[in-house]
Protein backbone atom coordinates (compact mmCIF):
# COMPACT_ATOMS: atom_id res chain seq x y z
CA UNK A 1 0.00 0.00 0.00
CA UNK A 2 1.15 3.50 -0.63
CA UNK A 3 2.25 5.72 2.18
CA UNK A 4 1.91 9.50 1.67
CA UNK A 5 3.54 10.61 5.14
CA UNK A 6 1.91 13.80 6.29
CA UNK A 7 3.11 16.54 8.86
CA UNK A 8 2.44 16.22 12.23
CA UNK A 9 0.54 19.08 14.00
CA UNK A 10 3.64 20.34 15.48
CA UNK A 11 5.30 20.78 12.19
CA UNK A 12 2.45 22.20 10.39
CA UNK A 13 2.58 24.55 13.44
CA UNK A 14 6.07 25.05 13.00
CA UNK A 15 5.33 25.69 9.11
CA UNK A 16 2.57 28.23 9.72
CA UNK A 17 4.21 30.01 12.28
CA UNK A 18 7.39 30.12 9.42
CA UNK A 19 5.76 31.37 7.16
CA UNK A 20 4.17 34.01 9.67
CA UNK A 21 7.91 35.09 10.65
CA UNK A 22 9.07 35.33 6.54
CA UNK A 23 5.98 37.70 5.96
CA UNK A 24 6.86 39.63 8.87
CA UNK A 25 10.33 39.60 8.17
CA UNK A 26 9.90 40.78 4.19
CA UNK A 27 7.03 43.64 5.59
CA UNK A 28 9.88 44.99 7.95
CA UNK A 29 12.81 44.70 5.13
CA UNK A 30 10.45 46.59 2.61
CA UNK A 31 9.52 49.22 5.13
CA UNK A 32 13.43 49.33 5.91
CA UNK A 33 14.57 49.65 2.05
CA UNK A 34 12.04 52.77 1.99
CA UNK A 35 12.80 54.35 5.25
CA UNK A 36 16.82 53.85 3.65
CA UNK A 37 16.02 55.08 0.60
CA UNK A 38 13.70 58.40 1.92
CA UNK A 39 16.76 59.06 4.80
CA UNK A 40 19.33 59.03 1.57
CA UNK A 41 17.17 61.17 -0.37
CA UNK A 42 15.94 63.89 2.43
CA UNK A 43 19.59 63.62 3.61
CA UNK A 44 21.01 64.63 0.17
CA UNK A 45 18.42 67.63 -0.66
CA UNK A 46 19.10 69.23 3.23
CA UNK A 47 22.65 68.93 1.75
CA UNK A 48 22.34 70.52 -1.43
CA UNK A 49 20.03 73.15 -0.06
CA UNK A 50 23.02 73.84 2.82
CA UNK A 51 25.20 74.38 0.47
CA UNK A 52 23.53 76.32 -1.83
CA UNK A 53 22.59 78.57 1.00
CA UNK A 54 26.12 78.92 1.95
CA UNK A 55 26.82 79.73 -1.83
CA UNK A 56 24.56 82.55 -1.81
CA UNK A 57 26.24 83.66 1.19
CA UNK A 58 29.67 83.74 -0.32
CA UNK A 59 28.83 85.22 -3.14
CA UNK A 60 26.68 88.01 -1.24
CA UNK A 61 29.71 88.84 0.76
CA UNK A 62 31.80 88.85 -2.28
CA UNK A 63 29.51 91.21 -4.18
CA UNK A 64 29.32 93.49 -0.90
CA UNK A 65 33.18 93.59 -0.47
CA UNK A 66 33.49 94.67 -4.20
CA UNK A 67 31.05 97.58 -3.39
CA UNK A 68 33.45 98.63 -0.12
CA UNK A 69 36.77 98.47 -2.73
CA UNK A 70 34.93 100.71 -5.28
CA UNK A 71 33.84 102.97 -2.92
CA UNK A 72 29.98 102.31 -3.04
CA UNK A 73 29.53 100.49 0.04
CA UNK A 74 29.47 101.17 3.90
CA UNK A 75 31.86 99.56 5.62
CA UNK A 76 28.68 98.30 8.83
CA UNK A 77 26.84 96.86 5.63
CA UNK A 78 30.24 94.29 4.93
CA UNK A 79 30.73 93.76 8.17
CA UNK A 80 26.64 92.67 8.51
CA UNK A 81 27.37 90.49 5.96
CA UNK A 82 30.52 88.86 6.89
CA UNK A 83 28.94 88.14 10.22
CA UNK A 84 25.99 86.40 8.58
CA UNK A 85 28.72 84.28 6.64
CA UNK A 86 30.73 83.48 9.57
CA UNK A 87 27.82 82.02 11.44
CA UNK A 88 26.37 80.17 8.12
CA UNK A 89 29.98 78.27 7.69
CA UNK A 90 28.74 76.20 11.39
CA UNK A 91 25.44 75.44 10.72
CA UNK A 92 26.42 74.30 7.03
CA UNK A 93 29.05 71.81 8.71
CA UNK A 94 26.87 70.85 11.05
CA UNK A 95 23.64 70.15 8.60
CA UNK A 96 26.40 68.06 6.26
CA UNK A 97 27.59 66.00 9.09
CA UNK A 98 23.66 63.93 9.12
CA UNK A 99 24.54 63.22 6.08
CA UNK A 100 25.71 59.51 6.39
CA UNK A 101 27.12 59.01 3.01
CA UNK A 102 28.33 62.43 2.69
CA UNK A 103 30.45 62.30 5.45
CA UNK A 104 31.33 58.38 3.81
CA UNK A 105 32.81 60.03 0.81
CA UNK A 106 36.85 60.56 2.05
CA UNK A 107 37.71 64.87 1.52
CA UNK A 108 34.80 65.62 0.25
CA UNK A 109 33.91 68.44 3.38
CA UNK A 110 37.73 69.58 2.98
CA UNK A 111 36.89 72.75 0.69
CA UNK A 112 34.19 74.04 3.09
CA UNK A 113 36.62 73.61 5.97
CA UNK A 114 38.97 75.36 4.20
CA UNK A 115 36.29 77.94 3.12
CA UNK A 116 35.55 78.01 6.55
CA UNK A 117 38.88 78.55 7.98
CA UNK A 118 39.47 81.45 5.61
CA UNK A 119 36.28 82.86 6.22
CA UNK A 120 37.49 83.08 9.98
CA UNK A 121 40.83 84.37 9.43
CA UNK A 122 39.20 87.40 8.46
CA UNK A 123 37.73 88.05 11.70
CA UNK A 124 40.34 91.23 12.80
CA UNK A 125 40.49 92.84 9.48
CA UNK A 126 36.59 92.52 9.49
CA UNK A 127 35.59 93.34 12.73
CA UNK A 128 38.35 94.24 15.29
CA UNK A 129 39.78 97.08 13.09
CA UNK A 130 38.12 100.66 13.18
CA UNK A 131 38.86 100.60 9.30
CA UNK A 132 38.78 97.79 6.55
CA UNK A 133 42.24 97.48 4.04
CA UNK A 134 40.89 97.23 0.69
CA UNK A 135 43.89 95.57 -0.53
CA UNK A 136 43.56 92.44 2.10
CA UNK A 137 40.16 92.80 1.33
CA UNK A 138 40.77 92.63 -2.12
CA UNK A 139 43.27 89.39 -2.27
CA UNK A 140 41.28 88.15 0.71
CA UNK A 141 37.82 88.18 -1.15
CA UNK A 142 40.00 86.55 -4.63
CA UNK A 143 40.92 83.70 -2.60
CA UNK A 144 37.36 83.08 -0.70
CA UNK A 145 36.18 83.36 -4.89
CA UNK A 146 38.71 80.28 -6.02
CA UNK A 147 37.30 78.26 -2.63
CA UNK A 148 33.79 79.02 -3.89
CA UNK A 149 34.30 77.70 -6.98
CA UNK A 150 36.10 74.37 -5.39
CA UNK A 151 32.86 74.10 -3.04
CA UNK A 152 30.59 74.48 -6.23
CA UNK A 153 33.03 71.99 -8.24
CA UNK A 154 33.87 69.55 -5.88
CA UNK A 155 31.30 69.52 -3.48
CA UNK A 156 27.92 70.24 -5.23
CA UNK A 157 28.36 68.83 -8.46
CA UNK A 158 29.55 65.47 -6.97
CA UNK A 159 26.56 65.03 -4.67
CA UNK A 160 24.00 66.28 -7.23
CA UNK A 161 25.67 64.24 -10.36
CA UNK A 162 24.19 60.77 -10.99
CA UNK A 163 27.94 59.67 -11.83
CA UNK A 164 29.95 60.31 -8.67
CA UNK A 165 31.69 58.40 -5.69
CA UNK A 166 28.40 60.18 -3.69
CA UNK A 167 26.07 58.66 -5.98
CA UNK A 168 28.12 55.09 -6.02
CA UNK A 169 28.10 55.60 -2.03
CA UNK A 170 24.53 55.85 -1.97
CA UNK A 171 23.53 53.26 -4.42
CA UNK A 172 25.53 50.78 -2.86
CA UNK A 173 23.60 51.53 0.60
CA UNK A 174 20.08 50.93 -0.67
CA UNK A 175 21.82 48.21 -3.01
CA UNK A 176 22.72 46.09 0.78
CA UNK A 177 19.53 46.81 2.02
CA UNK A 178 17.95 45.31 -0.89
CA UNK A 179 20.23 42.69 -0.65
CA UNK A 180 18.26 41.46 2.49
CA UNK A 181 15.17 41.93 1.29
CA UNK A 182 15.51 39.90 -1.68
CA UNK A 183 16.94 37.05 0.63
CA UNK A 184 14.03 36.89 2.39
CA UNK A 185 12.25 37.06 -0.60
CA UNK A 186 13.83 34.26 -1.71
CA UNK A 187 13.35 32.28 1.26
CA UNK A 188 9.30 33.21 1.08
CA UNK A 189 9.26 32.14 -2.41
CA UNK A 190 10.74 28.40 -1.48
CA UNK A 191 8.45 28.36 1.80
CA UNK A 192 5.51 28.68 -0.80
CA UNK A 193 6.66 26.26 -3.06
CA UNK A 194 7.01 23.92 -0.24
CA UNK A 195 3.92 24.37 1.17
CA UNK A 196 2.79 23.96 -2.32
CA UNK A 197 4.37 20.50 -2.49
CA UNK A 198 3.06 19.65 1.14
CA UNK A 199 -0.27 20.85 0.01
CA UNK A 200 -0.39 18.84 -2.85
CA UNK A 201 1.26 15.46 -1.42
CA UNK A 202 -2.04 15.90 1.59
CA UNK A 203 -4.53 16.22 -1.78
CA UNK A 204 -2.76 13.38 -3.16
CA UNK A 205 -3.10 11.76 0.36
CA UNK A 206 -6.39 12.47 0.57
CA UNK A 207 -7.73 10.89 -2.62
CA UNK A 208 -5.84 7.88 -1.87
CA UNK A 209 -7.64 7.27 1.10
CA UNK A 210 -10.89 8.28 -0.63
CA UNK A 211 -9.49 5.53 -3.75
CA UNK A 212 -8.50 2.84 -1.40
CA UNK A 213 -9.43 0.32 1.81
CA UNK A 214 -7.48 1.50 4.55
CA UNK A 215 -7.01 -2.08 5.90
CA UNK A 216 -6.19 -4.33 3.11
CA UNK A 217 -5.25 -1.16 0.28
CA UNK A 218 -7.27 -2.42 -2.43
CA UNK A 219 -10.25 -0.22 -3.88
CA UNK A 220 -12.55 1.22 -1.59
CA UNK A 221 -16.06 0.84 -1.65
CA UNK A 222 -16.81 4.79 -3.08
CA UNK A 223 -14.27 4.00 -5.52
CA UNK A 224 -15.97 0.80 -6.93
CA UNK A 225 -19.05 1.99 -6.85
CA UNK A 226 -17.72 5.02 -9.09
CA UNK A 227 -16.23 2.68 -11.42
CA UNK A 228 -19.24 0.87 -11.56
CA UNK A 229 -21.04 3.49 -12.44
CA UNK A 230 -18.98 4.58 -15.08
CA UNK A 231 -18.58 1.92 -16.90
CA UNK A 232 -22.20 1.07 -16.85
CA UNK A 233 -22.54 4.55 -18.60
CA UNK A 234 -20.32 3.61 -21.17
CA UNK A 235 -22.35 0.38 -21.95
CA UNK A 236 -18.93 -1.90 -22.81
CA UNK A 237 -19.70 -5.58 -22.14
CA UNK A 238 -18.42 -6.39 -18.56
CA UNK A 239 -18.93 -8.62 -15.37
CA UNK A 240 -19.67 -8.35 -12.21
CA UNK A 241 -17.94 -10.35 -9.72
CA UNK A 242 -18.97 -10.93 -5.49
CA UNK A 243 -16.51 -12.77 -3.41
CA UNK A 244 -17.09 -13.33 0.53
CA UNK A 245 -14.53 -15.42 2.53
CA UNK A 246 -16.34 -18.52 3.88
CA UNK A 247 -16.39 -18.73 7.87
CA UNK A 248 -14.48 -15.50 8.58
CA UNK A 249 -16.42 -14.88 11.37
CA UNK A 250 -15.46 -18.04 12.77
CA UNK A 251 -11.64 -17.56 12.38
CA UNK A 252 -12.42 -13.99 14.37
CA UNK A 253 -14.66 -15.35 16.96
CA UNK A 254 -11.82 -18.40 17.67
CA UNK A 255 -8.61 -16.22 16.82
CA UNK A 256 -9.35 -12.47 17.47
CA UNK A 257 -10.28 -10.01 14.99
CA UNK A 258 -6.25 -8.75 14.40
CA UNK A 259 -5.92 -12.23 12.81
CA UNK A 260 -9.06 -11.67 10.72
CA UNK A 261 -7.26 -8.23 9.59
CA UNK A 262 -4.24 -10.19 8.78
CA UNK A 263 -6.10 -12.74 6.80
CA UNK A 264 -8.17 -10.08 4.87
CA UNK A 265 -4.76 -8.63 4.08
CA UNK A 266 -3.18 -11.86 2.57
CA UNK A 267 -6.43 -12.49 0.82
CA UNK A 268 -5.85 -8.75 -0.74
CA UNK A 269 -2.81 -9.15 -1.94
CA UNK A 270 -4.01 -12.35 -3.86
CA UNK A 271 -6.07 -10.17 -5.37
CA UNK A 272 -3.55 -7.66 -6.20
CA UNK A 273 -1.11 -10.59 -8.27
CA UNK A 274 -3.86 -11.84 -10.18
CA UNK A 275 -7.72 -10.77 -10.59
CA UNK A 276 -6.22 -6.78 -10.28
CA UNK A 277 -4.76 -7.27 -13.94
CA UNK A 278 -7.85 -7.79 -15.47
CA UNK A 279 -10.22 -5.39 -14.02
CA UNK A 280 -11.35 -3.03 -11.14
CA UNK A 281 -11.56 -5.22 -7.47
CA UNK A 282 -12.39 -3.01 -4.42
CA UNK A 283 -13.13 -4.05 -0.79
CA UNK A 284 -17.10 -3.47 -0.11
CA UNK A 285 -16.74 -4.12 3.42
CA UNK A 286 -16.13 -6.37 6.30
CA UNK A 287 -14.97 -9.45 3.95
CA UNK A 288 -17.19 -8.63 0.81
CA UNK A 289 -15.27 -8.10 -2.11
CA UNK A 290 -16.37 -6.26 -5.85
CA UNK A 291 -14.50 -7.49 -8.78
CA UNK A 292 -15.34 -5.37 -11.88
CA UNK A 293 -14.18 -7.67 -14.66
CA UNK A 294 -12.82 -6.43 -18.41
CA UNK A 295 -14.33 -9.16 -20.24
CA UNK A 296 -18.03 -10.45 -20.06
CA UNK A 297 -17.40 -13.78 -21.42
CA UNK A 298 -17.77 -16.34 -18.60
CA UNK A 299 -14.86 -18.74 -19.46
CA UNK A 300 -12.50 -16.17 -19.47
CA UNK A 301 -13.63 -14.92 -16.33
CA UNK A 302 -13.37 -18.69 -15.49
CA UNK A 303 -9.64 -19.27 -16.49
CA UNK A 304 -8.50 -15.78 -14.49
CA UNK A 305 -10.27 -16.81 -11.42
CA UNK A 306 -8.70 -20.16 -11.15
CA UNK A 307 -5.25 -18.14 -11.56
CA UNK A 308 -6.38 -16.71 -8.60
CA UNK A 309 -7.65 -19.70 -7.03
CA UNK A 310 -4.20 -21.73 -7.58
CA UNK A 311 -2.66 -18.74 -6.18
CA UNK A 312 -4.94 -18.89 -2.68
CA UNK A 313 -3.69 -22.62 -2.81
CA UNK A 314 -1.17 -22.43 0.16
CA UNK A 315 -1.90 -22.04 3.68
CA UNK A 316 -1.34 -18.34 5.36
CA UNK A 317 1.05 -18.49 8.36
CA UNK A 318 -0.22 -16.37 10.95
CA UNK A 319 1.50 -15.93 14.58
CA UNK A 320 2.64 -19.49 13.89
CA UNK A 321 -0.87 -21.01 13.14
CA UNK A 322 -1.76 -22.13 9.13
CA UNK A 323 -5.20 -20.96 7.88
CA UNK A 324 -6.37 -21.78 4.54
CA UNK A 325 -8.68 -19.38 3.02
CA UNK A 326 -11.91 -20.38 1.17
CA UNK A 327 -14.28 -18.13 -0.96
CA UNK A 328 -17.61 -17.51 -2.69
CA UNK A 329 -17.43 -16.12 -5.96
CA UNK A 330 -20.67 -15.24 -7.87
CA UNK A 331 -20.75 -13.33 -10.98
CA UNK A 332 -23.52 -12.05 -13.44
CA UNK A 333 -22.80 -10.12 -17.04
CA UNK A 334 -23.87 -6.33 -17.04
CA UNK A 335 -25.73 -6.51 -20.55
CA UNK A 336 -28.13 -9.00 -18.65
CA UNK A 337 -29.29 -6.78 -16.41
CA UNK A 338 -29.08 -3.27 -19.16
CA UNK A 339 -26.18 -2.00 -17.02
CA UNK A 340 -28.21 -1.13 -14.19
CA UNK A 341 -25.92 -0.08 -11.44
CA UNK A 342 -28.70 -1.67 -8.32
CA UNK A 343 -29.32 -4.46 -10.14
CA UNK A 344 -26.27 -6.07 -10.63
CA UNK A 345 -25.09 -5.70 -6.99
CA UNK A 346 -28.08 -7.43 -6.17
CA UNK A 347 -27.90 -9.94 -8.32
CA UNK A 348 -24.25 -11.00 -7.83
CA UNK A 349 -24.86 -11.20 -4.16
CA UNK A 350 -27.63 -13.59 -4.53
CA UNK A 351 -25.46 -15.38 -7.15
CA UNK A 352 -22.12 -15.38 -4.65
CA UNK A 353 -24.61 -16.84 -1.54
CA UNK A 354 -25.83 -19.56 -4.13
CA UNK A 355 -22.10 -20.50 -4.58
CA UNK A 356 -21.48 -20.14 -0.53
CA UNK A 357 -24.83 -22.47 -0.46
CA UNK A 358 -23.86 -25.16 -2.93
CA UNK A 359 -20.37 -25.30 -1.58
CA UNK A 360 -18.28 -24.76 -5.00
CA UNK A 361 -15.13 -23.23 -5.59
CA UNK A 362 -15.69 -21.71 -8.67
CA UNK A 363 -17.77 -18.80 -9.86
CA UNK A 364 -21.52 -19.08 -9.42
CA UNK A 365 -22.98 -17.40 -12.48
CA UNK A 366 -26.79 -15.85 -12.70
CA UNK A 367 -29.38 -18.30 -14.05
CA UNK A 368 -26.97 -21.69 -13.97
CA UNK A 369 -27.31 -25.03 -11.75
CA UNK A 370 -23.60 -25.39 -11.79
CA UNK A 371 -20.79 -23.94 -12.56
CA UNK A 372 -19.92 -26.51 -15.26
CA UNK A 373 -22.55 -25.07 -17.52
CA UNK A 374 -20.18 -22.14 -18.28
CA UNK A 375 -17.47 -24.40 -18.93
CA UNK A 376 -18.72 -26.30 -21.74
Amino acid sequence: MKKYPLQSNSSSLTSVALGLVLVLGVALATANLLSTYKGIHQQKQATIWNIIQLDREIGDTLFDAQQYISGHQNPEVLRERYEALRIRFPATISGIKKDEIFQQVRGLSDSIHTASNHVKSAENMMISSSTIDTTSLNQWARQLNEMKKQINEQVLDNIASTDSEYSDRAFNTILKTASFLLILLFAFILYLVNLLIELRKERNHNLYTLAHDTLTGLHSRNYVMTTLQSRCDKKKPFAVVMFDLNKFKVINDTFGHHVGDQLLIHLAETFKQTLSKFGTIGRMGGDEFLWITESDNPQIIQQQYTLFLNKLKGPCVINQKRLYIYVSAGGVIAADHEYHTTKLLEHSDEAMYQAKTLKIKDIFWENTTSPAEVNH
